[in-house]
């Protein structure tokens, strides 16, 4: 009897202490949720049939080279509409990344939003003849990994 309630408190503390943590998910405010249509509108660079307002990442890309603070939105839709927002604000120095899922109402139980610090935005052409752009040298990831932000036949 002793074993099975030592077992139990055991299992319980475990799942306390998963359930607890934060997963790698910050305590970051969640964006509001808004159409394509309304992303293109304010701005966002939209990753959603062809990519929208393109000329404010070039200008982004620009203000990094010059070391000038600027920040942009990428905003992509799920297959269920559901809006991703990728945040990058430059502050003359490094990029602070946030990756918003928690509108994403098929993502399951890892949704959220979470931050990372990186050093540069970098972009490779693919065999289909596509640019993809994504930030890296990241503090939270391993550095030999990519977030990807979006993919453009310009």
């Amino acid at each position: 009897m002793k074993k099975v309630n030592l077992l139990t408190i055991s299992v319980l503390l475990l799942a306390g202490v998963w359930g607890c943590s934060d997963h790698k998910v910050n305590s970051v405010p969640k964006s509001e949720p808004y159409t394509s249509k309304e992303a293109i509108s304010r701005g966002d660079i939209v990753s959603f049939e062809k990519v929208y307002n393109l000329d404010k990442f070039e200008k982004f890309i620009t203000n990094l080279s010059s070391k000038k603070a600027d920040n942009i939105r990428v905003t992509s839709y799920t297959d269920e509409g559901d809006p991703i927002f990728k945040d990058l604000k430059f502050d003359g120095n490094v990029i602070n990344y946030s990756y918003d899922t928690s509108n994403d109402a098929f993502g399951g139980s890892n949704t959220g939003v979470r931050t990372d610090t990186c050093s540069e935005v970098t972009s490779k052409k693919s065999t289909q003849g596509e640019i993809i752009y994504s930030i890296s040298g990241c503090t939270n990831n391993d550095s030999e990994i990519d977030y990807y932000l979006f993919r453009t036949t310009k």
